[in-house]
């Protein structure tokens, strides 16, 4: 379609974040541009490591930051953890538990003694998450990011209002500071002050930025990968291991399919009046009354593709913590079989029906 923009849409999920490096990784192997990027928390990083860099080196440039979080190998700090909590990576996940991430954040050392003593705002977290704007800043070329090459959004929540904030570079300049906002989830990470207003992640409101693109009232046609961390159908929990992780699936999915669904209906709503105002006799077109009712229709069709990591074995409720090289490098593999298998099916490129306003293409099961 030769109007048609290509939009990628990353939810949170912190170390899972490197399944959609691999599938931006794939995209532009197979030269597909994105002309805008939403993300949320681990979402809006990686957003900004592709909107912030020129096409040929960004995902160099992603595979860098993701590199650079791998923790140094070394002993359990707990002797017997492993055994105990049987857990394939344990060493890895408590490691960064007790020392953070380097380059990300650090343990705010008392942080956990009194969590009723009074702190400043930027201390109200266990870890600090100060690393990261350095990092920022090493990895994303914020001018660039600003020159208008590719359009960014990154979503928080304003936890002085309950709302959610969206900062777009279409409407202002994006700094480390806006995609701090976005990953700054409590009650690990403390709030990011901005003009004033202290926002924390936005996966507190919504994990899954979808309505930021939907309700931009874009007058174009759309193709959208959106890309969730999160499998809201796992299997049923067998321990009660598994039932703190099928809890965190469930809801850091922050209800993608429902959301998906409710909008397809909306969009083909707004394409069905279109083709029955212009089946109407000309007269009865013209009529003031009817106008209002007439520009609520649309003739633009939005294609998703809706990308879902599953689980690898051993996952468990804090997969979103593991940031091991080897753990990293299978998401990141996960992540461009996935979009390979999406761009070889191509199942927007089917003639659609007429009354269609937005369509939904899930990935097949592999048999």
């Amino acid at each position: 379609m030769p109007q048609q923009d290509t939009v990628l849409i990353l939810q949170g999920g912190g170390a899972l974040g490197a399944y959609q490096a691999g599938v931006y990784q794939n995209l532009m192997e197979h030269h597909t541009p994105v002309d805008w990027v939403i993300g949320t928390s681990i979402g809006a990083i990686n957003s900004a490591l592709i909107a912030g860099n020129q096409p040929e080196a960004r995902v160099a440039q992603l595979q860098a930051f993701w590199n650079s979080l791998a923790p140094a190998p070394g002993p359990s700090m707990w002797p017997g953890m492993h055994a105990w909590m049987n857990l394939p990576n344990s060493v890895a996940t408590f490691g960064t538990l007790l020392n953070g991430v380097e380059g990300f954040f650090k343990p705010r050392i008392g942080a956990s003694w009194d969590i009723h003593a009074k702190v400043d705002l930027d201390k109200a977290g266990f870890y600090d998450t100060s690393p990261l704007k350095a990092t920022l800043e090493k990895y994303v070329d914020f001018d660039y990011l600003n020159s208008g090459a590719m359009r960014i959004s990154v979503c928080a929540v304003d936890i002085d209002n309950g709302q959610s904030a969206v900062f777009d570079s279409a409407k202002q300049k994006i700094g480390p500071e806006h995609i701090m906002a976005s990953g700054a989830l409590p009650p690990g990470f403390p709030p990011i002050e901005i003009d004033g207003r202290a926002y924390w992640d936005g996966g507190v409101y919504s994990n899954s930025p979808l309505e930021v693109f939907l309700e931009a009232n874009e007058k174009r046609d759309a193709l959208c990968f959106m890309v969730d961390l999160w499998d809201a159908t796992e299997n049923r929990p067998e321990s009660i291991a598994d039932a703190l992780s099928r809890y965190k699936n469930i809801q850091y999915a922050s209800r993608s399919a429902e959301q998906l669904l409710v909008h397809q209906r909306l969009q083909d709503l707004q394409r069905a009046i279109r083709v029955l105002a212009k089946n109407l006799p000309p007269a009865a077109r013209q009529k003031e009354e009817l106008q209002p009712l007439i520009k609520m229709g649309c003739d633009h069709t939005i294609n998703v593709v809706n990308l879902i990591m599953k689980a690898l074995p051993g996952d468990n409720v804090f997969k979103d913590i593991d940031f091991s090289a080897e753990t990293v490098g299978k998401r990141w593999q996960a992540g461009i079989h996935d979009c390979r298998r999406a761009l070889r099916h191509k199942a927007w490129l089917q003639p659609l029906p007429p009354h269609a306003g937005l369509i939904i293409h899930e990935l097949p099961q592999e048999e």
